[in-house]
Parts: C-alpha cells; structure tokens; sequence
C-alpha cells in the first residue's frame, strides 16, 4: 500500500474541510494510506526518512488514523473524523456538536439511528457527546431530512445486547 505525506497545500485543503467544526490548525505530520484514510504521525521522523524506511519496509500503519475522505453520492469531498481524531482534536472541535441524552445515548452505542424528537438545525457530519457533555463519543451524519443522525461507530466499540 501506498503512503504519501501531505504537503502544506493538502494538508491546508483537508483542514478547510474541518473548519465548520471549528479546526483551523493541525500540528501534525499528515499522511495518507491507501485512498481515503488520514494519519497524523508526531514522531521524530523527517519526511525523507519515513519515506527511506518505507521504501525498504512496506509501512501501513505509520501514525495515529484521525479521518477518512470520502466522496459522497452527489460527488462532494467530505471528511470524517475517527473517534481518536475526535480526541486529539477536541480542544479546537466548536461547532456541528450534538449531545444526546441517556436514552439517544444508549441507541448509539447500539449502533442504531437515532430520532430526533424536534428538528435539528445541524445537517451533515456532527461531533457527538455524552450525556454528561464531558466527551465526545463519536461522530455521526445527520439525515437529509434531518430528524435522524447514523452513527459511524466502530464494531470493536459497540454494546451487545445480552438475551436472558
């Protein structure tokens, strides 16, 4: 697989993608693996020297993964944050932010859709948080007619529902 270390352009393009949630700066190194998954790597590695090492090992892993870019249905550039890219840019995430309630919150970690019980206002992807409003859970797609939110909630971190 394929690495490449976004210069200052594209990575200046990738963070114009996640202003509307309030991030205008990226401290670390990006790197994309494959076609659509971004790393954010903080090591003492140059450039040239992830690249040396990659030409003799084949490195897919390198980094923390934070997002991915995807191309909707309509043809849009859309990027999703990971739950860890959520934590590490958390400090800077302002906006597009939807906190659920115990119930909402239970149905996400179901990994089921949730309704809205009024419209939101919110369209596209939202950050969520607790009930408790401490952290983020996750990150979400509000629906086009915007009364439900999909969650994008790994496997690995979903509840199971146990049959007595």
């Amino acid at each position: 697989m394929k690495i490449q270390i976004l210069d200052k352009t594209k990575k200046k393009k990738l963070i114009s993608g996640l202003e509307e949630f309030g991030i205008n700066k990226i401290q670390e190194l990006l790197i994309r693996t494959g076609k659509e998954r971004i790393r954010a790597y903080s090591g003492n590695l140059s450039k040239e020297e992830i690249m040396d090492l990659w030409r003799i090992l084949p490195i897919e892993g390198i980094g923390l993964y934070i997002a991915k870019e995807i191309i909707d249905k309509d043809g849009k550039k859309e990027i999703r944050l990971s739950i860890d890219g959520l934590h590490l840019l958390k400090d800077q995430i302002k906006n597009n932010i939807i906190t659920l309630n115990e119930k909402q919150e239970k149905e996400w970690f179901k990994s089921n859709k949730i309704d809205f019980e009024r419209q939101s206002k919110l369209k596209g992807f939202v950050a969520v948080k607790s009930s408790d409003e401490k952290d983020f859970i996750g990150f979400g797609k509000i629906s086009q007619d915007q009364k439900n939110l999909f969650g994008y909630l790994p496997k690995e971190r979903r509840r199971k529902t146990m049959v007595l």
